[in-house]
């Protein structure tokens, strides 16, 4: 029997099945172990995740505040016209590039807070997982345990 039957197996608990197969403490403790490092993984990746994409959305929201007063200094003509006319014309494309860049960054803010929110629903998933699998386990052990102590005769008073 392979892991990937045993994992099917202790998410059924099929316990008469699982029986006669040799190993299979340890191949569900391995499984159990599997199932450990994996919702250590995911969890690792949610937080890093959604630190990422909380800190993306402040870059952009301070990103917003800095280029719009400057587009509204570049809209008025009185302020234009302080600048030397080499200037004007650089800093009109200066801001544009700064917008364009800002709102690809938010672009990509929001595409990490969709992978931040699908790292989420794939950590709930593992961990409901692993805990049917470990709560399985345990009854699977108990099963075993009570089977053994049927079968050894109660002790003569």
């Amino acid at each position: 029997m392979g892991e990937k039957e045993l994992g099917r197996a202790l998410l059924q608990l099929d316990s008469d099945q699982l029986a006669g197969h040799p190993n299979v403490r340890q191949q569900t403790w391995k499984i159990l172990e599997r199932d450990r490092r994996r919702v250590w993984w995911l969890t690792a990746v949610t937080i890093t995740l959604w630190a990422a994409a909380i800190g993306m959305v402040f870059l952009m929201l301070i990103a917003f505040g800095l280029v719009f007063p400057l587009q509204a200094k570049l809209r008025d003509p009185a302020q234009v016209a302080r600048l030397p006319p080499e200037m004007q014309k650089d800093a009109q494309f200066a801001a544009e590039v700064y917008f364009k860049m800002t709102v690809v960054g938010v672009t990509v803010s929001v595409g990490i807070l969709a992978m931040a929110a699908l790292a989420t629903i794939l950590l709930v998933l593992a961990s409901r997982r692993a805990t049917l699998r470990q709560i399985n386990a345990s009854l699977l052990e108990i099963s075993q345990q009570l089977k053994e102590l049927q079968s050894t005769p109660p002790p003569a008073k």
